[in-house]
Parts: C-alpha cells; sequence; structure tokens
C-alpha cells in the first residue's frame, strides 16, 4: 500500500477534495503538514485498544497493534504517545 501524506491535523490523508487534493475527513482538514515524521521502530495501536467491542453478536477485546504506517486505515501520528493510532476495523466498517 502507497504511503499517505500527512495532514497538519496529525492525521494521513484520508481522502480527496472535489479537486483531487489530499484532506482529512475526520477534522476536515485540508493543510498538507510542512514537518517530516520518522516512523521508524513506531508502535500503533487501534483507537479501541483495550476496550471490549460487539461486532455481529461477538464480543471481544480489542488488541489491534501494527507497525507504524501512513496507510494504515484512519492513521493519526502521536509523536508525544508512546504509540500512533488507527482503526481496525473491530466495530466494524458501515
Amino acid at each position: 500500500m502507497k504511503n499517505k501524506p500527512m495532514m497538519k491535523c496529525g492525521h494521513a490523508a484520508n481522502a480527496e477534495t472535489a479537486d483531487n487534493k489530499p484532506a482529512c475527513v475526520i477534522c476536515g482538514c485540508t493543510e498538507l503538514s510542512e514537518q517530516e515524521i520518522n516512523l521508524t521502530g513506531r508502535k500503533a495501536r487501534c483507537a479501541c485498544y483495550g476496550r471490549v467491542v460487539k461486532l455481529q453478536g461477538r464480543t471481544s477485546r480489542c488488541k489491534s497493534e501494527s507497525e507504524s504506517s501512513t496507510s494504515l486505515p484512519f492513521f493519526a501520528h502521536k509523536p508525544e504517545s508512546e504509540y500512533d493510532e488507527y482503526y481496525c476495523g473491530c466495530l466494524g466498517w458501515d
């Protein structure tokens, strides 16, 4: 998967404007970050990590963790935190 540009809001671009420019649908941000980020050795956890989640009648605790990458769904770089954040789909995609 191709890396996505980072936005000033801290999320990786997850949408495009009508004129095909990167955007963040979460924050409504359309400004690209000028700061270079280095994700080497960083991990990302699902925003629901540790929570009990119910999906299709099943209950489980989200334990999703991955190597940090701007290609993860709804990726957010959290340099002040031990882990970056993304969404693993544990609550569904609709």
